[in-house]
């Protein structure tokens, strides 16, 4: 990453139904700096990696993704700092789509 983690920085993944534009159930927000064996700040370029589980919603629509981005501050000021996203069964997905709005 480009930029420090540090303390207050959380990491989210939620589910996302791509049609509606909305979150499918409660997405996983967890403070990075809180994790076991994390000692923040965590410098720019350092690796870092670390494994949660979040349990899929029974059911899913044809179309969802699932994202996950680490991000500063508390909606809606939330200052981006790395995201990645997945879409299950959908070709491109919208123009629009934003993983920010959901987490």
């Amino acid at each position: 990453m480009k930029k420090d983690i540090v303390t207050g920085d959380f990491l989210g993944i939620a589910f996302i139904d791509v049609a509606a534009k909305q979150p499918i159930g409660d997405p996983l927000i967890v403070d990075i700096c809180s994790l076991s064996g994390v000692t923040c700040p965590i410098k720019a370029g350092t690796a870092f990696s670390t494994t949660q589980k979040l349990t899929a919603p029974k059911e899913l629509p044809e179309s969802y993704a699932i994202g996950i981005g680490i991000g500063h501050g508390q909606p809606p000021n939330v200052e981006p700092i790395a995201c990645a996203f997945a879409l299950v069964d959908d070709d491109n997905g919208p123009a629009d789509f934003e993983v920010w709005d959901f987490l």
